[in-house]
């Protein structure tokens, strides 16, 4: 039987999250106690067990003044001893025409396996949303001017981040979170020990999420104002960790590295209420609690 959670299934979905994702126990509690809620989760219960879940936030497809009302599925999974019987297929299918209930025009996700692009595809989902990934290696930020202001580390304000990034995204066609995911986005990176820096000086403005780890540094988003913001901010990451390897991911199309990196498939779409895909938008997807 398939039905919307209850407060009381959210020990049972807590623990198909634990048997299915390697995700620390701190955020799989920030997950159900902070971003979603029992009506965001839709079940699947055989004999008064719950042994299949996925969840479903709102979200918004953005090009310039056209706005698609989306659904973002995460967290699909089934127990073990429970799949390979098309439980999650059925699972989707009906989450799939709840969101178009609900005047969702489309479905997007993260695959959290490379091996999943398959599995979703035969579903109907098409690899619509690409990272550009570059290894930034000696040189590349040769030049770079020194931040005119202070650069913020973890302690930014979360409107900030979330006026950035749309003002950064204004011209790309994009998934739009509201301010209050952005939030929830950014206690995400401090669960998992990331960080978070900004910059607004005389140049602009711009913010990276980044992880360091023994000399290895990823910066998983920067955005900003002008590309000048991004590189003088990229450049004070680099220096301040110290890191002996770095990389970042952008759009495509970003202007920053151009002709640099590897393109690889991030994000998934499917149309529900409209009758295209989006893929010759290249479009963003990045930060999906992913």
């Amino acid at each position: 039987m398939i039905r919307t959670a209850t407060a009381y299934d959210i020990p049972a979905l807590k623990r198909i999250w634990d048997s299915s994702f390697d995700d620390p126990i701190n955020y799989i509690d920030f997950i159900f106690d902070r971003v979603a809620k029992p009506s965001n989760a839709v079940v699947y219960e055989e004999n008064g067990v719950v042994v299949s879940m996925l969840l479903m936030l709102d979200t918004t497809f953005v090009f310039k003044d056209v706005s698609v009302e989306a659904v973002y599925i995460l967290g699909a999974a089934t127990l073990r001893k429970f799949q390979n019987k098309g439980i999650m297929t059925y699972l989707l299918e009906n989450s799939e025409n709840m969101a178009r209930e609900n005047g969702k025009q489309l479905s997007v996700l993260v695959p959290g396996d490379r091996f999943l692009i398959e599995y979703y595809k035969k579903r109907g989902y098409s690899t619509d949303f690409n990272l550009r990934t570059v290894k930034i290696k000696q040189g590349m930020l040769d030049n770079i001017p020194k931040p005119d202001t202070e650069v913020v580390i973890d302690k930014v304000p979360h409107n900030r981040i979330f006026e950035v990034r749309e003002e950064a995204l204004l011209e790309v066609p994009h998934i739009s979170w509201s301010e209050e995911y952005i939030s929830f986005i950014i206690e995400d990176a401090f669960v998992y020990g990331d960080h978070i820096a900004l910059y607004e000086g005389n140049r602009g403005s711009a913010y990276a999420f980044y992880s360091e780890n023994k000399g290895r540094l990823y910066i998983k988003e920067c955005l900003g104002t002008s590309s000048d913001a991004q590189l003088i901010l990229i450049n004070e990451i680099v220096e301040k960790t110290r890191a002996k390897k770095a990389r970042i991911s952008l759009q495509v199309k970003s202007p920053l590295f151009s002709l640099q990196g590897n393109v690889s498939p991030f994000g998934m779409s499917k149309p529900l209420n409209v009758n295209r895909y989006l893929r010759d938008l290249e479009p963003y997807m990045n930060m999906m609690f992913d």
